[in-house]
C-alpha cells in the first residue's frame, strides 16, 4: 500500500509541477474594470501571449486594477506582486503581497508591466504577467479661419502611446494606436467633411449665419474618446428679400420684405426702363412700376457692422423677375343688368391703362352714359349699370359706344376699332 501511495503522491506532485510550468505566461490575471484589452506581440517569443489592459483616463491618474487567481494547487495561496522597471529591465522587488486568500487584487496602478507569483506552500509556484496602459483621452483641438464669404476649419488630434517590453530580451515594443475624427456643430451647419484629416484646412462656402459651437470628437483604437469645442461668433452676412407681387398690370405697386441676416446697412436699387431709384432704408417704401416691361431688376446690398480687420462684410442679392404686363382692352358685347350678380354692368377690362374715356349712345344718337378716368381712378370704375344718365333703366336693345384709352406703354386705343355696339338684355318681369 505504501508503494502505491508513494507512486500516487509522486504522480500528483509531477502534475502540479506540469500545471505550474504550462500555465506560466498564460492569462491568469484579469481586469473587469478595464475599458479594453489587447494581446501582446512579443518579437522573440510570439507563442507567448500576455494581456494589455487599457484604462481610458481623462487626467492620467493611476486608476488601473488587476485581479489574479490561482490556476490550481492547495487552498491557502500566497500572491506576490512586482512591477517591471524599464531602467533595470527586470521586475523589481515585491511591492504587495498577501497570503491565505483565494485571489488577489491590486488597484490604483499606473502604466507598466506587472508580475504576480502564486504559491500554495506545497509544489505550486508559478508567475503571470500583465501590462497596464493608463490611456490619456486622445488630444483634440479646433482652429477656425473665417472670411466674409467662407469659413475654414482645422482639427488637430493625436492619440496616447504605450510601450511594453519583450520579456526575453527586453526589446521595447510600441502598442499601435490609431485615431478617428468626427465633426459636428450646434446649431447644425455645413461641414465639408465630417471626418477631416489632421492638420489640413477644409473650407465651406456655406458659412453659418448664426453663432455656432463647433465640436471635434476624437476616438482612438482602444475606444478612448475626447471632444474639443470652440465657440464661433459669426461675421457672415446674407442679403435676401421677398417680393409681393412679382407681376401685374401698371401701375404695379410692389412691396419688399427684407429677410437679410446679420446686416445693419442697406442699399436698394430699383430699375425701370431708364429710371433708377435708390433707398437706404432697411424696409423700403413700396415701389410703383408704371412702364410695362419684363424682368425689372431689384438689387439689395447688405453690409455688416464694421470689423476690426478687413472692413465690412458685404453680400448682394438680385431679383430679376418683376413683370409689368403690357396694356390691353377687352370690351364685352352684351350685358344683363338684372341684379343677379353676374354680368350686371358693361365694363371694359383693361390692363396697364393710364387713362380711359367711355361714351354710350342710344340708337338715336343721344349720349346716355359717360366715364373718364386716369391712373388709380380706373381701379374704382364699376362700369355702366344700364341706366340713362344714372336714372331710369335703359330699354333692352342695341347701344353704341366710343372708347378712347391710353396705356402706360403709350399704346393708344381709339378710332374706328373702338367704336362698336353692345346689347343690353333684360328679362321680362
Amino acid at each position: 500500500m505504501k508503494s502505491i501511495y508513494s507512486r500516487y503522491k509522486a504522480w500528483y506532485l509531477i502534475c502540479l509541477l506540469c500545471i505550474g510550468l504550462s500555465l506560466t505566461g498564460f492569462a491568469q490575471i484579469t481586469s473587469p474594470p478595464a475599458d479594453n484589452i489587447k494581446p501582446t506581440s512579443y518579437i522573440n517569443n510570439p507563442s507567448r501571449t500576455d494581456s494589455i489592459y487599457i484604462f481610458c483616463s481623462s487626467n492620467g491618474e493611476s486608476d488601473g486594477a488587476l485581479l489574479a487567481k490561482p490556476p490550481g494547487g492547495t487552498p491557502g495561496w500566497t500572491f506576490e506582486w512586482k512591477k517591471y522597471n524599464p531602467d533595470s529591465l527586470n521586475f523589481d522587488t515585491v511591492f504587495f503581497s498577501e497570503s491565505g486568500v483565494s485571489s488577489s487584487e491590486i488597484n490604483n496602478l499606473g502604466s507598466g508591466g506587472y508580475q504576480v507569483r502564486v504559491t500554495d506552500g506545497n509544489l505550486l509556484d508559478t508567475a503571470f504577467v500583465a501590462w497596464v496602459f493608463i490611456c490619456d483621452e486622445p488630444f483634440g483641438s479646433i482652429d477656425i479661419y473665417p472670411k466674409c464669404d467662407y469659413l475654414c476649419l482645422k482639427g488637430f488630434a493625436y492619440p496616447d502611446t504605450f510601450k511594453y517590453y519583450d520579456l526575453d530580451d527586453n526589446t521595447r515594443i510600441i502598442l499601435e494606436n490609431g485615431i478617428t475624427l468626427r465633426w459636428s456643430s450646434d446649431p447644425e451647419s455645413t461641414i465639408p467633411y465630417s471626418t477631416l484629416k489632421i492638420d489640413l484646412w477644409w473650407c465651406t462656402y456655406e458659412p453659418p449665419y448664426e453663432n455656432t459651437w463647433y465640436y471635434l470628437s476624437v476616438s482612438d483604437s482602444f475606444g478612448c474618446t475626447n471632444e474639443a469645442s470652440l465657440f464661433y461668433e459669426t461675421i457672415h452676412v446674407k442679403a435676401d428679400f421677398e417680393v409681393d407681387p412679382s407681376s401685374g398690370e401698371a401701375p404695379l405697386e410692389v412691396e419688399f420684405t427684407n429677410k437679410s441676416i446679420n446686416a445693419v446697412k442697406f442699399e436698394w436699387t430699383f430699375e425701370e426702363e431708364d429710371t433708377t431709384a435708390i433707398s437706404i432704408l432697411e424696409d423700403p417704401e413700396p415701389y410703383t412700376y408704371y412702364i410695362p416691361g419684363d424682368h425689372y431688376e431689384v438689387i439689395l446690398v447688405a453690409k455688416s457692422e464694421k470689423l476690426s480687420v478687413g472692413g465690412d462684410c458685404v453680400d448682394t442679392f438680385k431679383y430679376q423677375y418683376i413683370v409689368v404686363e403690357p396694356s390691353s382692352l377687352d370690351i364685352p358685347n352684351v350685358f344683363t343688368p338684372n341684379e343677379d350678380g353676374y354680368n350686371d354692368r358693361f365694363i371694359v377690362s383693361g390692363k396697364s391703362l393710364r387713362s380711359l374715356y367711355v361714351q354710350i349712345f342710344s340708337r338715336t344718337g343721344k349720349k346716355i352714359y359717360e366715364f373718364s378716368g386716369h391712373d388709380s381712378g380706373l381701379k374704382d370704375w364699376e362700369g355702366w349699370d344700364g341706366k340713362i344718365n344714372g336714372k331710369a333703366d335703359a330699354s333692352p336693345g342695341v347701344y353704341y359706344y366710343i372708347i378712347h384709352a391710353v396705356g402706360w406703354d403709350d399704346e393708344m386705343y381709339k378710332g374706328k376699332l373702338y367704336r362698336g355696339v353692345v346689347y343690353l338684355y333684360r328679362e321680362k318681369r
